[in-house]
């Protein structure tokens, strides 16, 4: 009788302990379901103690506890930390018995390739083509949605820009009708990214608004300011500073909200770049703590280095010569790899490198730096000309994308003009890239806010010519207008166009019919005479500067501004050759002339 008893009794625990189990997988299987978030989008903040505390019970099966532990790879990366996250995300796909068809398992695969593209290591191709392998537009559709867009961005070698464009906007088209917010956002942010890689700033920066106006929309956290970085790296890159400093301030605005680590990063970030490109150095003063704070909170490497430039540049404007050769001797002695490989190819960082050795006297390095950074803008300008035969496609696109939703409805009542619609849409594409090309061919040679002849335009007319008549010359003059940011800021900031296009009348007044006049740079004027005596050459480009420093006498309410200038001057009697060294040679006596100058 006892036995039975006992047999009875353990029989209803094994079921209550059974029905427990199943109870308690259940609920584990509920909150993965729950913290499983888009590739494209973030968890919730909110989940990310009960992940932790979830992922330390014993009872989780090999699966469960794999896609908890890819959850939480995807918490790390929305809050930057990328390293931890592959490390963590490497070492799982690794364990046996894991279910590579499952979403999971596509997502830690999008992760990895994901946090070695934070990091540009070209590696992120190899995990971004694995991860579109696992998916497919039915099963897993946003991985494969990202994982595309990755590949498309950064691992079409052997794409043209063209190409690669029209594949970004092939995968727009196809989501414009049934797409989500989140999905939509996604992809205008990498058309953002292409336009980016190819120096097009202004159209980058109006696709980061567009996805940013999307997310808002469904995104939560730090996902909400993520892309909005982008667009004002995008809008000061472009020189549109008020645009940008509307961005920071709504930037600010949601880091108020979401007070996370991250977005507290990013906000005081963009505070930093916006007051160095401004130059307002006693606002990056006061900001840079709280930048240097906010990279402790992520161990961000680029923060780090970030914020010791910023320092000591601050230092270079109080010629404080022994911080600078601190931050040189912390810079020699660092490992190679630890320095983010952005930059190795930012301008502006080139160019402090530069105006470092000027100060401490070390010419040698001074014109090593200078080389280095004259071959980087030379690479700008040939991307940049190179891309800027797709500009005409890529704004028709825009303005087809507006249309969209009108061109959607009219498809669902009559799927059959599809076919129709898509071979009118080649032939008026046809013909409308023909005129677009041909009219930005005439356009692209001006710089928009001159009017003058851009710098490519101007040194490309200037190969072009024959050698000069004997006794005759070659001559050409870069104007330097050492002081023109403090003439906008007098002026104020929302006439600096005006400034400029002032300036640049006051060249053409100055200037022959025939003389090959340009914008060189932000602040530089380029002028170029043919066949004229050598005394005369330097005659004329004296009055030409004269001119050029009484731009703003006859003002009568700016009777305080005086353009500063400086010039420097080539002449040749034969054919040039090797323009491009002789131009930097003379940008490089203009900037010695200028820190002479400001010592």
């Amino acid at each position: 009788m006892f036995q039975k008893i006992a047999c009875t009794i353990i029989l209803i625990l094994s079921v209550a302990f059974a029905s427990f189990t199943t109870e308690a997988s259940d609920a584990i299987d509920a909150f993965i379901e729950e913290v499983r978030t888009p590739s494209y989008d973030c968890p919730s903040q909110s989940l990310f103690p009960q992940l932790e505390k979830t992922l330390l019970g014993e009872s989780l099966s090999t699966q469960q506890r794999f896609a908890l532990t890819v959850a939480k790879g995807q918490f790390l990366i929305c809050r930057g930390k990328y390293e931890e996250a592959e490390k963590m995300l490497l070492k799982a796909i690794m364990q046996s018995n894991i279910d590579e068809t499952s979403y999971a398992f596509a997502s830690a695969i999008y992760q990895i390739g994901f946090s070695y593209d934070a990091r540009e290591n070209p590696a992120r191709c190899k995990y971004y083509k694995q991860a579109q392998d696992l998916s497919s537009p039915e099963r897993h559709s946003d991985i494969f949605t990202s994982a595309s867009l990755g590949l498309i961005s950064y691992c079409s070698d052997s794409s043209s820009p063209e190409v690669r464009l029209g594949k970004m906007f092939g995968v727009l088209k196809r989501y414009s009708n049934d797409g989500s917010p989140e999905e939509l956002a996604h992809i205008h942010n990498s058309i953002g990214l292409l336009y980016g890689s190819l120096e097009q700033h202004a159209l980058a920066a109006e696709q980061y608004l567009k996805a940013h106006e999307m997310g808002l929309q469904v995104y939560e956290g730090s996902n909400r300011v993520s892309i909005i970085i982008s667009a004002i790296v995008s809008l000061l890159s472009s020189g549109q500073f008020d645009r940008a400093y509307q961005s920071i301030l709504e930037l600010g605005a949601l880091n108020t909200e979401i007070d996370t680590t991250l977005s507290n990063f990013l906000y005081q970030y963009a505070l930093s770049i916006y007051y160095r490109k401004t130059q307002d150095y006693t606002s990056l003063a006061y900001t840079l703590p709280d930048l240097e704070e906010a990279t402790a909170n992520i161990s961000s490497s680029l923060g780090e280095m970030l914020v010791s430039w910023h320092k000591t540049e601050i230092c270079l404007q109080n010629s404080d010569l022994p911080c600078i050769r601190e931050y040189l001797s912390e810079i020699k002695a660092m490992n190679a790899n630890v320095i983010p490989k952005v930059f190795e190819t930012n301008l502006d960082y080139l160019s402090f490198n530069v105006d470092m050795y000027i100060a401490l006297g070390d010419l040698e390095r001074a014109k090593a730096a200078h080389n280095i950074y004259s071959k980087e803008v030379t690479k700008r300008r040939e991307l940049a000309q190179d891309s800027s035969l797709i500009i005409g496609a890529a704004n028709l696109y825009t303005r087809i994308y507006d249309l969209e939703s009108a061109i959607e409805q009219a498809e669902q009542r009559r799927k059959n003009t599809l076919y129709t619609a898509i071979i009118v849409f080649i032939l008026i594409s046809g013909i409308a890239g023909y005129v677009l090309h041909r009219k930005h061919q005439a356009r692209k040679a001006i710089d928009p806010v001159t009017q003058l002849l851009n710098a490519d335009s101007a040194i490309s007319r200037i190969n072009k010519l024959d050698a000069p008549k004997p006794g005759r010359a070659i001559a050409i003059a870069i104007f330097d207008v050492s002081n023109l940011r403090d003439i906008t800021r007098k002026l104020g900031s929302t006439k600096g166009d005006l400034v400029l296009r002032k300036i640049a009348q006051t060249l053409q007044n100055a200037t022959r019919g025939n003389d090959i006049l340009g914008r060189f740079g932000t602040e530089q004027f380029i002028l170029c005479l043919h066949n004229i005596e050598e005394r005369s050459a330097r005659q004329f480009f004296d009055r030409v500067q004269s001119a050029l420093d009484s731009t703003f006498e006859s003002e009568t309410t700016t009777d305080s501004i005086e353009v500063e200038s400086h010039m420097s001057v080539f002449i040749a009697n034969e054919k040039i050759t090797g323009l491009n060294d002789i131009l930097d040679d003379i940008a490089m006596s203009l900037d010695l002339n200028n820190k002479a100058d400001d010592l």
